[in-house]
């Protein structure tokens, strides 16, 4: 969860508590949850977890994808094969529940959909250029065609452009499919990307995007850090759960 260019930022506070405490809460406000678990190979993150009452499982230090972490984490509880697993990330501490519980509906509702993921839209030139945001393209059904952190879309044909998405870290898997994702060999796409669904779109299999109303502040630098303590501080969500503290 951490980042050489902002390191430690799961534990940087933003009004009073720390971001993977935020995160947590929020996810325990989604009405599909039946429970929540911070996937961490950090000995300082697993002690605030305790420290806030939460649930953590330690993970291998060299696992090199965030999903792949919670599946580690996931296969010591014995899911069963059509429990699904929800993959969010520690560095998004404006997460709304309904992104939680929209991107999983197409699972429920879909017999052939096995991974999901949120989007919203790109609102500004700023975020569609910025290598930190991984921007999304999908076809008429909203299955991703691609992901990158260059600016796609094209602006070729600006006035003809049509969506700009961005995507959100939340990723629903079924857990039969989760398991044949971790088995996948990473493909050249997701290793010059950094972006893990690139290994099931290479490999051939649909990633269903949702698109969100909702809009969200991933952390990625201090900077990012200093706008999400400002959005925090009258986000209706936070006012639900700061009381705990």
């Amino acid at each position: 969860m951490g980042s050489s260019r902002f390191p430690g930022k799961p534990l940087k506070r933003i009004c009073g508590m720390t971001m993977i405490e935020h995160v947590y809460r929020r996810c325990e406000l989604a009405d599909i949850v039946d429970s929540v678990f911070i996937a961490t190979c950090d000995e300082e993150i697993e002690s605030e977890v305790r420290s806030f009452g939460g649930q953590s499982i330690m993970t291998d230090p060299d696992i090199p994808r965030p999903a792949l972490r919670v599946y580690a984490a996931a296969e010591t509880m014995n899911p069963d094969a059509d429990d699904i697993v929800i993959t969010v990330q520690g560095d998004e501490p404006l997460i709304h529940p309904d992104m939680i519980d929209s991107t999983v509906a197409p699972l429920l509702k879909e017999s052939d959909v096995f991974v999901s993921n949120i989007v919203t839209d790109i609102l500004n030139d700023s975020e569609w250029h910025n290598p930190n945001n991984v921007k999304v393209v999908t076809d008429l059904q909203m299955d991703a065609i691609y992901m990158s952190r260059s600016a796609i879309p094209s602006a070729y044909h600006e006035e003809k452009r049509g969506n700009r998405y961005l995507q959100v870290c939340v990723m629903p898997f079924r857990w039969h499919f989760f398991k044949l994702f971790n088995e996948l060999t990473p493909g050249g796409l997701e290793r010059a990307e950094s972006v893990e669904m690139l290994r099931a779109i290479e490999h051939g299999y649909k990633v269903r995007m949702v698109h969100s109303p909702h809009q969200t502040v991933g952390v990625d630098t201090p900077e990012d850090l200093e706008t999400a303590e400002r959005v925090m501080e009258n986000d209706p969500i936070y006012q639900r759960y700061r009381a705990v503290k």
